[in-house]
């Protein structure tokens, strides 16, 4: 048998479907994470304002909200996710290769927004098709994981190389290709997961227009987002602030490669966590945990300092994650399971942002990085009481049904 059957055998098995999107969630967030967080410093290097790097990331984040959304429910109408992922890398890598080109803010709103109408919606479509393969749907956590190992080992070694003189800021598009040419070839030996029950009813909007109308799920949409708001200011300007106390581009590698540490603590607990405390109380403590990182940041001039904090962000990020994908599979029907987890990594990681980069980068350019954070402090603190009466609310509610 030939090595690329052997691979096709194996990719098929249960476990091997387990690994495939283990390595899938690895080189997926591997390939983003020379770019989302340094991009802010290339378009720093470039001329750029840091109310026009803002505007940029607002850009990428109002259209990531539509594509994602709209992508994932094509996906789900289609019944063809394997296919439009594919078709959303090589939309990356095309949009990649024409972005250095680009060195203007006017040149570059067009490329962006191309390139986040591409990349939006391979979020959703590696959770419902993780969510689809697992026996118990609280395994997630096990196989999300291996994004936050492949963010973290990449970031690391993307900041030393970014930190040598010699090597040019563009080495980020570079890098992200190399790794999304990696995931399109391990994609072709993994075997599709659409539902193939012609019972099963084709996905409608009025479906969409129904998980709306579930009791609350509109509002912890909304609590999602105010968290979503205000990681804008921690994806957009941690760099930023990092290099305003005298950190170097190889230490904001290693405070990413902090923060994966912390989302790997939060995702290897988070199956216990949501047996035991369920998946809104997951919410609420992430909260709790990113209000005092922003608290902490804020206070902290020392830049070794920046490596223990930021424990807290990839711990609470990883909360967060773990327990919205819980939340919305909770509540979502089967057949447009996609479109609901796109709704959800829309709401959390693109429209909150749209408005956050906007709102961060004005209170960076007025205030500075420090009074930013603390800012964001009471704004969280504000979010987790929001929360935790959400949920004390829900709760009565629902023993009131029972």
């Amino acid at each position: 048998m030939s090595i690329i059957k052997r691979i096709t055998t194996y990719f098929k098995k249960p476990t091997g479907r387990i690994v495939g999107l283990w390595l899938s969630y690895f080189l997926y967030w591997g390939s983003i994470a020379p770019f989302i967080p340094y991009v802010s410093i290339y378009y720093d290097s470039i001329g750029l304002t840091g109310t026009q790097i803002g505007a940029l990331s607002s850009v990428r984040s109002i259209v990531s909200f539509a594509s994602a959304i709209a992508i994932a429910f094509l996906s789900d109408v289609l019944r063809r996710r394997k296919l439009v992922f594919v078709l959303c890398i090589l939309g990356m890598i095309i949009s990649l290769f024409i972005f250095p080109f680009m060195v203007s803010f006017i040149t570059l709103l067009p490329i962006i927004a191309l390139y986040s109408a591409f990349q939006a919606p391979a979020i959703a479509i590696l959770d419902q098709d993780t969510l689809s393969s697992l026996e118990n749907p609280r395994n997630y956590s096990k196989v999300r994981v291996g994004g936050s190992y492949g963010w973290g080992i990449v970031i690391f070694f993307s900041g030393l190389l970014i930190d040598n003189p010699a090597i040019p800021l563009n080495i980020i598009f570079a890098l992200h290709i190399f790794f999304l040419l990696v995931l399109l070839q391990l994609v072709a030996f993994l075997s599709k997961t659409e539902p193939q029950d012609e019972k099963l009813e084709k996905a409608t909007f009025k479906d969409v227009i129904t998980l709306f109308r579930i009791p609350s799920f509109p509002i912890w949409m909304s609590v999602i987002f105010l968290f979503g708001m205000a990681e804008a200011s921690l994806i957009n300007f941690l760099f930023l602030h990092i290099r305003d106390i005298g950190g170097s581009a190889s230490l904001m590698g290693i405070a990413m490669t902090f923060a994966i540490l912390g989302e790997i603590i939060g995702f290897n607990v988070a199956k216990r966590l949501q047996g035991r405390i369920g998946s809104r109380r997951m919410i609420v403590y992430a909260f709790a945990l990113r209000t005092v990182w922003y608290l902490l940041i804020s206070l902290n001039q020392i830049p070794l300092l920046v490596l223990p904090i930021q424990i807290l962000a990839g711990g609470s990020f990883s909360l967060i994650e773990a327990g919205s994908v819980a939340y919305v599979n909770e509540r979502s029907p089967r057949r447009i399971g996609t479109t609901a987890q796109g709704i959800r990594s829309s709401i959390l990681l693109r429209l909150s942002a749209a408005i956050g980069s906007l709102f961060a980068g004005a209170l960076y350019q007025r205030s500075g990085s420090a009074r930013m954070y603390l800012i964001m402090a009471v704004f969280s603190a504000c979010s987790f009481i929001l929360a935790a009466l959400l949920r004390s609310m829900d709760r009565r509610r629902e023993a009131a049904d029972a």
